[in-house]
């Protein structure tokens, strides 16, 4: 699942996700966000998500999601900073993070480490 507020980096990122072969279903918030996972647990492999997002933060759906399935890898992007964000979530509860703008070699290394982790 990929979540991301701005529609221009939805679409970008979407598209890139999908080049490397994921099917991505999508959000706009973390409320939807939490929704559509609810919805689709069992299809769920990963996610991607926004941290500076309105309705419901990155911050408060990671801990839901993370409540709900502690074993969810969970991708942090943010244009924070990753000291920002490991100031409010412990770095060994996320599975990757990188900053925004999305750029696709970074994104496919992110997405590399995070499945070869989760295959050992």
């Amino acid at each position: 699942m990929l979540v991301e507020d701005e529609t221009q980096l939805l679409v970008v990122a979407k598209d890139m996700l999908s080049t490397l072969g994921f099917t991505v279903l999508e959000a706009v918030n973390g409320r939807e966000a939490l929704e559509l996972y609810q919805q689709n647990a069992a299809r769920m492999t990963l996610v991607v998500t926004d941290i500076g997002m309105p309705v419901m933060d990155g911050y408060e759906l990671f801990r839901k999601l993370k409540a709900l399935k502690p074993a969810l890898p969970i991708i942090i992007s943010s244009g924070f900073g990753d000291s920002e964000v490991t100031s409010r979530i412990p770095q060994e509860e996320i599975a990757g993070m990188f900053s925004k703008p999305y750029r696709f070699n970074q994104l496919r290394e992110v997405l590399k480490s995070v499945i070869v982790r989760g295959s050992t």
